[in-house]
C-alpha cells in the first residue's frame, strides 16, 4: 500500500484494533460507535442506540471521510517529511487519541525535530486508559501501539490486516 489513507483504514479495520461492526455498539471508552470505530455519521450526527445499521461500503466510506479530515489537520501539524506508512500510523493514533492529544504530544514534538526513531518509541507511551479513575495500561492498547510503531518504522500491512 502506498497511500496513508489505505494504510490507516486497513489498520483500523483489523479486528484487534477497531474492527468492523455494522450496527451501533458501545466502544470500550463508553461511546456509541458504528462501522470502523466512528462515533459520528457522515452528516456529523452522533451515533446513538437508534442509529440504523450501515453496510460495509458505508463503513469504509465513513472511516475514510473521517481520516481524510484528520489527515488535513495532521499535515498542518507535522513539519517534517513522512512516508505513507508513517502518516498512516500517525492517523491511526490520531483517530484513537484525538487531534488535541496528538497536537500536544511529545511524539509530535520529537517528530518535528526530525527524531524519527524517538517518535517511533513514543507510540508505546500511549497504552493507558482511565479505569476506575486511574491511568491503567491496557493489553489491547499495548498491542495497538506496538503495531502502529512497527508500521511507522516501515512495515506495511496487507489489505487483510496482516503485517508483511
Amino acid at each position: 500500500m502506498t497511500d496513508s489513507l489505505d494504510i490507516a483504514t486497513a489498520l483500523l479495520r483489523r479486528d484487534d484494533i477497531e474492527g468492523l461492526r455494522l450496527k451501533p455498539y458501545i466502544c470500550p471508552a463508553g461511546y456509541w460507535t458504528i462501522g470502523i470505530g466512528n462515533r459520528f455519521l457522515a452528516d456529523g450526527k452522533p451515533v446513538t442506540a437508534n442509529t440504523k445499521p450501515i453496510t460495509e461500503n458505508q463503513a469504509v466510506d465513513l472511516v475514510r471521510q473521517t481520516l481524510t479530515g484528520m489527515r488535513e489537520t495532521l499535515r498542518t501539524m507535522v513539519k517534517v517529511p513522512l512516508t505513507p506508512s508513517q502518516e498512516g500510523a500517525l492517523l491511526s493514533l490520531q483517530f484513537n487519541i484525538g487531534t488535541g492529544a496528538l497536537r500536544s504530544s511529545t511524539l509530535l514534538r520529537v517528530l518535528n525535530q526530525g527524531k524519527y526513531e524517538a517518535a517511533e518509541s513514543q507510540f508505546l507511551r500511549w497504552d493507558k486508559a482511565t479505569v476506575n479513575g486511574r491511568q491503567t495500561p491496557l493489553p489491547g492498547l499495548q498491542r495497538r501501539r506496538r503495531l502502529e510503531s512497527e508500521i511507522f518504522a516501515g512495515r506495511e500491512i496487507t489489505t487483510t490486516g496482516a503485517l508483511s
